[in-house]
């Protein structure tokens, strides 16, 4: 086989230099802030409330002082505790639960949830009006392998830039009020945490939703040397580079088209880095949580299907072509055990609730 750490790959960007355009009052304020050097307000840690009983909320759980409440499905997330009422609420359930946590949260408790997931819920958080400056999000970029087990980090030196600034692939990234204590929490357990602006948080939450979807889709498309379906997420990068870049041109295009989101400079060198960390480089593509990954993509392809303006049916060129066509053949040879269905939480139904 090739030797770990010699490829070298050609360089082919999707990227030439394109300036940041400040059009949004957000961003003008918060740069102006940072121009008079107004300190944003950071939070310090400070006995939370957990929700969820996972590896995750485990982590999280050890990061602190051993004074947090666990909240399990089902239970109330109070509105105070510890004699406090100004508190982190962290939500460590898979994606598909956070919705309900959202629901049967007390009204003035929504704005202290910190969210941690692994795919892209901003529909969900969206639909309640939880995606703005205020609210914490966690990007992770560690693998916890099992409850109780140390967390691994997943972060790559890529040495300095011409400018002599440090550069890394797989930096965990928070944004929004609690990000002191989750930065706090996680570097106490050795974990390399950095602190956003939600904007440019956001970039980053795409940027990984990109690696999990593109990377996981190529790898269950190609069959490894015994002929079996699916290869590793390192082997990806290794030997079909191309496909990668091809695939990432495309969503870059389609971002920018749909959502006026443009992922950021360096995003092949990131990920092609980050696929070959030996925490990540061993596990085998599979294509999991469509709703919150692939499903993203394919819903921004289906919505260009068909649309009615002013009473005439009409068909937009598909955005995506590449990534359709290849999760549509996953599906066909059986690499995706979920429905192909565009997601949207506005047709979401509650037993209940």
């Amino acid at each position: 086989g090739m030797q770990r750490g010699l490829y070298v790959r050609p360089r082919r960007t999707a990227f030439g230099p394109r300036m940041q355009v400040w059009s949004n009052n957000e961003a003008i304020e918060q740069y102006r802030n940072l121009l008079n050097g107004k300190k944003e307000v950071r939070e310090s840690d400070r006995p939370s409330v957990i929700v969820g009983d996972g590896a995750l909320a485990d982590l999280f759980r050890q990061g602190g002082g051993g004074e947090d409440l666990t909240v399990l499905r089902g239970e109330t997330i109070p509105t105070e505790w510890n004699g406090q009422t100004n508190f982190p609420v962290y939500v460590c359930v898979p994606e598909d639960e956070v919705e309900g946590i959202i629901r049967s949260c007390p009204k003035d408790k929504v704005d202290d949830l910190v969210f941690c997931q692994q795919g892209n819920i901003e529909q969900v958080l969206k639909k309640y009006g939880l995606c703005g400056n205020e609210n914490t999000q966690v990007v992770p970029y560690f693998s916890i392998y099992a409850k109780g087990s140390r967390a691994q980090d997943c972060k790559v030196d890529l040495g300095k830039d011409a400018m002599g600034v440090q550069k890394w692939a797989g930096e965990t990234t928070v944004c929004g009020k609690w990000a002191g204590p989750v930065a706090d929490r996680l570097e106490r357990l050795g974990l390399h945490c950095r602190t956003m602006f939600y904007l440019d948080w956001r970039r980053v939450m795409i940027e990984k939703t990109v690696f999990d979807c593109v990377f996981n889709l190529i790898g269950v498309l190609h069959k490894d040397k015994n002929e079996k379906q699916g290869i590793t997420i390192g082997e990806v990068g290794l030997y079909y580079s191309n496909e990668v870049e091809d695939m990432i041109v495309e969503m870059n295009r389609a971002l920018r088209g749909s959502m006026a989101i443009t992922l950021m400079l360096g995003i092949e060198e990131r990920l092609f880095a980050y696929a070959q960390h030996p925490n990540v480089d061993f596990k085998k593509a599979s294509i999991e949580k469509f709703k919150w990954r692939n499903g993203f993509f394919y819903s921004i392809s289906q919505n260009c299907k068909g649309v009615t303006v002013n009473g005439v049916k009409l068909d937009f060129p598909e955005p995506l072509p590449m990534h359709t066509q290849y999760i549509e053949y996953a599906k066909e040879i059986g690499m995706v055990q979920e429905e192909l269905k565009t997601y949207s939480p506005f047709e979401a139904t509650f037993d209940g609730k």
